[in-house]
């Protein structure tokens, strides 16, 4: 990992954790995972979510020290899929590594993934408190985004407030690709990167039908690697 980066984000951590110790409230760090090979991956994928499920009576940890040896899912699941399925050049579903520990642990160490809510949540999200944290730090967060310099961010569940708070697209309207199902998709004017729109990993829906979704919709938009194989 550059170490520019590296020291980027621990100032840019500090300052927000200091925010937000300011209204007595915990930081959860994220971004990349340690040892990260993101830089050398090809796209640069970046993970949109909601919020850690934080337990307020332990201190704060980082997301990394928690996922990052592969052994929890299933959100790290289904990230995994999609995560091989990208870098992969756009494997049929049939093809796509079991999200064994080994897999889950490759798949991370090659991601970015930024919580809307630093201050963590519960099992189940609110959205109204989510659309407020994010307005809260807005600026911390758009800060967060430029130094990663995503080529892709994959807004889970959040699509719209990534759309309106983070990049201020209100005007805009979602394109969709034509696949079934369709991804929704947008490339926003402050930040060279493609900004798509798919559920939560936990959705009630199957993995194989958000894994169609996610790589037949990047197909589409020609947004996989050049010399993607063929399915």
């Amino acid at each position: 990992m550059n170490q520019s980066i590296e020291q980027e984000e621990a100032a840019l951590f500090a300052e927000w954790k200091e925010h937000l110790t300011q209204g007595n409230r915990s930081f959860y760090p994220d971004g990349m995972a340690r040892g990260s090979s993101y830089w050398d991956s090809n796209p640069r994928v970046l993970f949109l979510l909601k919020e850690v499920n934080a337990d307020e009576s332990v201190p704060a940890w980082n997301l990394f020290d928690v996922v990052g040896d592969g052994s929890i899912g299933p959100t790290w699941t289904v990230i995994s899929y999609w995560t091989h399925g990208i870098h992969r050049g756009g494997l049929s579903w049939e093809d796509v590594p079991a999200a064994d520990v080994e897999s889950r642990r490759e798949a991370i160490s090659k991601i970015a993934v930024v919580n809307l809510n630093k201050c963590g949540g519960t099992a189940t999200s609110v959205d109204s408190e989510l659309w407020a944290a994010a307005y809260r730090d807005r600026q911390f967060l758009i800060r967060q985004l430029r130094l990663y310099a995503p080529h892709i961010i994959i807004a889970c569940g959040v699509g719209d407030i990534a759309k309106h708070i983070l990049f201020d697209e209100h005007w805009s309207k979602w394109e969709k690709t034509s696949t079934t199902p369709p991804l929704y998709w947008l490339r926003p004017k402050a930040l060279d990167t493609l900004l798509v729109w798919t559920s939560h990993p936990q959705a009630r829906r199957s993995h194989s039908e958000m894994y169609t979704e996610v790589i037949e919709g990047l197909r589409e938009i020609k947004a996989l690697p050049s010399g993607s194989s063929p399915r």
